[in-house]
């Protein structure tokens, strides 16, 4: 079983992740703000908790110091799709800064793994495929995008200079249990959060913008089996290869809840591109992972957990 070294492992997709890898045996640390840690796994055996921020070069070199690690998995990014100039410029030793060290670190502490976590829609941008593959042109066209192909290309680089094998993940859009109801990201969960409080969801643009949404026990289960691959120095989309446009899954919605607050529809952002679904030809020929939850049955299974457990979503 592996030793794994989780950065950002706290938030909604790191936290299911833990949950995965520590049933499949594997020992996890996670580094991450301090005050973060899941409840559920502080008493797990096979889990430790390091406090610490990204940006800070002597924490990171504290978690790297504590034990060796098989493994690093790269969740942390402060930005997200919308994010401007401002926010890239300043929180560029978060996102671009911080990666060099990681790699430092990780040459230091004999680790030659690691898999990051890029972008299955921004990357691609508008580069005029319905469906992205993995060598189809890259164009992002947002700060957020442009951050995570940089971080791409220099862990390219790592790997033909410093023999770090990297294996670069592109996940399409996640939701399921533990997503924030109440953020700026993550269409279902807003949207369901809007329902939760009596109110109306708000859609940028007409709804006819089409995504890949992934239930995150699926893309759980994508990283988990790329740990144990012997997969390296490769790229790999993570999603469910079909596409839903907004307003199929406000309908989606408003079947599985029985409720309809009302839709109002904003005017559309550059960022948001028409269409983007990713092929998963690749992960699955490579691994034999499958997406296996459906979208109705995945939207069932977090409405019916938000009002079962609703201080999962706080």
């Amino acid at each position: 079983m592996a030793r794994l070294l989780i950065l950002g492992g706290s938030g909604f997709i790191g936290s299911n992740l833990i949950g995965v890898t520590l049933n499949a045996g594997h020992t996890i640390t996670n580094f991450d703000r301090p005050g973060t840690s899941p409840d559920q796994f502080n008493a797990h055996i096979a889990y430790r908790f390091v406090p610490g921020y990204l940006n800070d070069n002597s924490h990171l070199r504290n978690v790297f110091n504590q034990e060796p690690y098989d493994c690093v998995v790269h969740l942390v990014s402060s930005l997200i799709p919308s994010s401007g100039y401002d926010e890239f410029f300043n929180d560029r030793d978060v996102n671009l800064t911080a990666c060099y060290e990681i790699v430092k670190n990780m040459m230091n502490n004999g680790c030659r793994k690691i898999i990051y976590f890029s972008s299955g829609g921004t990357v691609y941008g508008n580069n005029g495929k319905e469906i992205n593959h993995e060598s189809d042109d890259l164009c992002p066209q947002t700060y957020y995008g442009y951050s995570k192909l940089a971080i791409e290309e220099f862990l390219k680089f790592s790997s033909r200079t410093h023999d770090i094998n990297h294996l670069i993940v592109r996940p399409s859009n996640p939701y399921g249990s533990g997503q924030n109801l109440f953020g700026k990201q993550g269409l279902i969960s807003v949207a369901l959060g809007k329902i939760l409080q009596n109110q109306p969801i708000e859609i940028w643009g007409d709804g006819h913008v089409i995504r890949d949404y992934l239930h995150i026990s699926d893309l759980s289960h994508a990283i988990s089996a790329l740990i144990d691959s012997k997969e390296k120095n490769e790229v790999f989309n993570i999603g469910s290869g079909v596409g839903h446009s907004v307003n199929q899954i406000l309908d989606i919605i408003h079947n599985v809840t029985g409720l309809n607050t009302g839709v109002v529809y904003k005017p559309s952002r550059p960022v948001d591109i028409p269409l983007n679904i990713l092929a998963i030809d690749k992960l699955k020929q490579k691994t034999g992972w499958q997406p296996r939850v459906d979208l109705k049955n995945g939207i069932a299974l977090l409405w019916k957990e938000m009002q079962l457990n609703p201080q999962r979503f706080n």
